[in-house]
């Protein structure tokens, strides 16, 4: 009996052993640090004069997996191609000078191994990028099931793609949430992500965030770090564009937050930047919400721009049709450039990296 009491306690050990070690394989991630921050030039030629009007998009492009993201099924490759065309398609249309995508895969199990922002760059014809990863894994065995649902290997992140030179690119990865060790070992990180462009000789800050869903103190404290960054690169009087997926809706005013989740009251209290997609704005277009794709009721995709150096001409709404490439809507604003401000060289500017830590 104590022989086998001691077999049994060896096989446990041992499985446990093997299990910690696969986990500490499964979530390590293959990537070098430089490789997490990439500006990548292609083809096309870019515009050597600043724009009479911009247009800005920013879409979670969930990974192009429509109405599907998290569910336990397999995704087939004609389900993929599909609605890659289908998110070429909405792009051709909405013609962004600036896109800020999230959840876009580089060459991931989970999206058929697809390089999706060099596919979108490449046949739309722009003519740089800045790409982060905030999640790089080799096995993740997620959604839980049988393994032919699972993600596996996943190289994942939020990309800014652009008609006009990215000069500077930074990656800061914001507080991660509180939650067990298992599933923290394949959790993404939420990033903040600072692109400087060169728009003809006027330099633009772009930030592209991708908040926490989950759980709403984290996502607050994004706020403030976000916040934080936000008043740095302010300080250069050079305009920011503060964009993308901030899981959170309801500005408020400028004293009070519209709901008891303060993300968006803390980003924008007492700056100078603006929504593009206001209350009054969304009650007149249709669809008037941006997740989820298939059913908008919720906004929590979001355009923030200063009005002191852009003048909002026009905005949409757009979730794929004949069905949506991905489960939320892209928002995206024409702006026009309000020709008495001020715009400081590009060349004067320090290194981003320089400007969020002083």
């Amino acid at each position: 009996m104590k022989r086998i009491l001691t077999l049994g306690g060896v096989t446990v050990g041992v499985f446990l052993a093997g299990l910690v070690l696969w986990v500490v394989w499964a979530s390590t991630g293959r990537l070098s640090e430089d490789a997490l921050v990439q500006t990548k030039r292609y083809d096309a030629a870019s515009p050597q004069s600043p724009p009479d009007t911009l247009a800005v998009t920013t879409y979670n492009v969930g990974y192009l997996s429509g109405m599907t993201n998290n569910e336990p099924v397999v995704r087939s490759d004609s389900l993929l191609s599909t609605n890659l065309e289908q998110a070429l398609a909405l792009l051709r249309t909405a013609d962004p000078d600036i896109s800020a995508f999230q959840e876009i895969d580089y060459g991931a199990a989970r999206s058929g191994y697809v390089q999706q922002l060099d596919t979108i760059a490449r046949r739309l014809g722009y003519a740089a990028a800045a790409q982060t990863v905030n999640w790089d894994e080799r096995y993740i065995p997620f959604p839980y099931g049988r393994p032919a649902v699972h993600f596996g290997r996943t190289v994942s992140g939020q990309a800014v793609l652009s008609r006009y030179p990215v000069q500077d690119h930074a990656r800061r990865v914001l507080a991660r949430p509180p939650q067990w060790i298992g599933r923290d070992a394949f959790y993404l990180d939420r990033l903040a992500q600072i692109a400087l462009l060169d728009l003809g000789g006027h330099p633009l800050f772009v930030v592209n965030v991708h908040l926490e869903a989950f759980d709403q103190d984290t996502r607050e404290k994004h706020a403030r770090e976000v916040r934080a960054y936000y008043d740095r690169l302010a300080q250069t009087n050079v305009p920011v564009l503060l964009l993308g997926d901030f899981n959170s809706e309801g500005i408020g005013s400028a004293t009070t937050p519209a709901s008891p989740d303060s993300t968006l009251h803390t980003l924008l209290h007492d700056t100078a930047l603006r929504a593009v997609l206001s209350d009054s704005v969304r009650a007149a277009v249709t669809p008037s919400a941006t997740y989820p794709a298939n059913a908008p009721a919720r906004t929590i995709d979001h355009i923030f721009y200063p009005p002191s150096f852009f003048r909002v001409v026009n905005q949409e709404i757009e979730c794929g049709a004949p069905a949506p490439p991905s489960d939320h809507c892209a928002v995206t604003a024409s702006l026009r450039l309000v020709s008495a401000a001020t715009w400081p060289s590009p060349e004067t500017l320090p290194p981003i990296d320089t400007l969020l830590t002083k």
